[in-house]
């Protein structure tokens, strides 16, 4: 009767408490989610792929710093100088030179410009002639005038099937100084796509090299932007001129509803930039599986807790139940019990109008007991009495101590003439029954007043004709029922 009353107000209490576990936890695993992701973001941009730009210019610059050295060496080559100044005798001595060379090192392609002739020696063999005016030989002229010892070029190679090819051109200077050619080595262009590859599978990342209009000259395999120019990209082209502008730094752009990453940064001697690009949700994906594995960790242990306390809530609140409709001397139910359910019974009977009995009982010369043996026997006899008495009632009556040794017993659907009739099984019960263990040979009797309920009956008229029954029961000599009519 109390656990459905109470129960919605403790569900209201389990509901606020897991409630503000649960949005306390929320709220913190949100707000560090926030806080590891903006550091994480911070961390890839301005370390990681930084890194790993710097990394590829490393590489790239290894890959080129050996060619630049043999160029270099070809350059201050006295044969070469010799060869040069004495007239270009014996083409083939110096194709057999820059085929030694072009074996030696490992190189693409080997070759040597006369400045005298223009005739363009090449590994294999002379040529051409390179003339002023000519596209594919304007390089020559270039390296002429220039006042640095030595370019590095993308161009195509006219003499091997056109394809793209870094070149390093040394400039060649007779014992005076003056120029006297250009000679050098090249580099398949696949070398910088080897470097891409290794850093695609490796870190999972885009890499691009942009030359300075934007240009992408070379992509990593799966790149995102698949444009031939990134002013021209969606997403990145936002940011073109800006990247373009800078020797380096990091940014972000949106590319189909995905935020990427990416950092810049130039290299010098090819005049191109190496672009590292990177999904932020790739990014960030280890830091989300965390999250939502510590989420799922969290809400349930939340719901655990949550269990927990409504476990101990409802025990608690059966203890307090118990303790508020249980006689804390005999464990059957007490008078606050009994005006409850007398009350609801009645309520029920003025709808189903079902007989409805109401029995008390008092132990008889009970003060003699408390006078000769202690309270404290006379407790054990009030206990023994309950108990004889509630193993006896039906079940579905209700059995409860009015107070001191008096007890009483609604008995629904019960004449009074089978209230009576139970009530003198109730009394013969306690008084053939032993009281005390071990048996000292003391014995009990009880008086019994019963009453049936009438129509205009409530609780107060109820119980008076059967308190009035028990003292007619009492003054009659007691240990013996008696019932009175309404």
């Amino acid at each position: 009767m109390f656990s459905a009353a109470a129960l919605p107000g403790r569900g209201r209490l389990i509901v606020l408490i897991g409630g503000i576990l649960l949005l306390g936890f929320l709220t913190t695993n949100l707000i560090s989610f926030r806080v590891s992701t903006a550091a994480l973001k911070a961390t890839i941009l301005q370390n990681e792929l930084p890194l790993t730009s710097s990394n590829i210019y490393s590489e790239i610059q290894t890959d080129l710093l050996r060619p630049i050295f043999v160029s270099s060496l070809m350059s201050n080559d006295t044969f070469v100088k010799d060869w040069l100044i004495g007239g270009e005798q014996n083409p083939a001595q110096i194709t057999r030179y820059l085929d030694e060379i072009r074996a030696k090192y490992d190189v693409f392609t080997a070759f040597l410009i006369s400045d005298a002739t223009k005739q363009y020696h090449h590994f294999s063999g002379p040529t051409k002639v390179v003339r002023v005016g000519e596209p594919n030989d304007d390089w020559f002229f270039r390296v002429r005038e220039m006042t640095q010892p030595y370019e590095v070029n993308i161009d195509f190679n006219a003499a091997q099937g056109m394809e793209i090819t870094i070149f390093i051109n040394y400039r060649v200077l007779d014992y005076q100084g003056r120029f006297i050619g250009a000679t050098g080595v090249g580099l398949k262009l696949d070398t910088v796509a080897r470097i891409l590859s290794h850093y695609k599978s490796n870190y999972q990342r885009g890499i691009y090299f942009v030359a300075g209009d934007g240009q992408v000259t070379v992509r990593s395999e799966g790149a995102v932007i698949q444009e031939d120019n990134i002013k021209t990209a969606p997403g990145i082209s936002a940011i073109a001129n800006d990247i373009l502008s800078k020797t380096d730094g990091y940014f972000e752009y949106v590319r189909d509803s995905e935020i990427m990453l990416l950092t810049s940064r130039l290299i010098p001697d090819l005049g191109w930039r190496v672009i590292v690009e990177q999904r932020e949700s790739e990014a960030l994906s280890a830091l989300w599986r965390s999250f939502v594995t510590n989420l799922a960790i969290g809400i349930g242990i939340i719901l655990l807790t949550i269990g927990t306390i409504a476990y101990a809530i409802n025990l608690y609140q059966k203890r307090l139940e118990d303790m508020a409709v249980t006689d804390k001397l005999t464990g059957v139910g007490n008078r606050q019990l009994f005006d409850i359910a007398l009350d609801q019974a009645l309520k029920l009977r003025r709808r189903v109008p079902l007989p409805l009995s109401v029995l008390l009982i008092d132990i008889d010369r009970f003060k003699s007991i408390n006078d000769t043996r202690g309270h404290l026997r006379g407790d054990e006899v009030i206990r023994a009495v309950a108990m004889t008495l509630n193993e006896r009632v039906r079940e579905a009556d209700l059995f409860a101590r009015w107070g001191g040794e008096e007890f009483i017993l609604l008995a629904n659907n019960c004449r009074l003439e089978d209230a009576t009739e139970l009530a003198e099984t109730l009394r013969e019960a306690v008084a053939s029954a032993p009281v005390l263990k071990p048996d000292d040979g003391l014995r009990v009797t009880v008086s019994c007043g019963v009453a049936e309920c009438a129509d205009d009956d409530d609780a107060e008229t109820l119980i008076g004709r059967a308190d009035r029954a028990l003292y007619r029961a009492k003054d009659e000599g007691r240990n013996r029922v008696q019932a009175e009519y309404a």
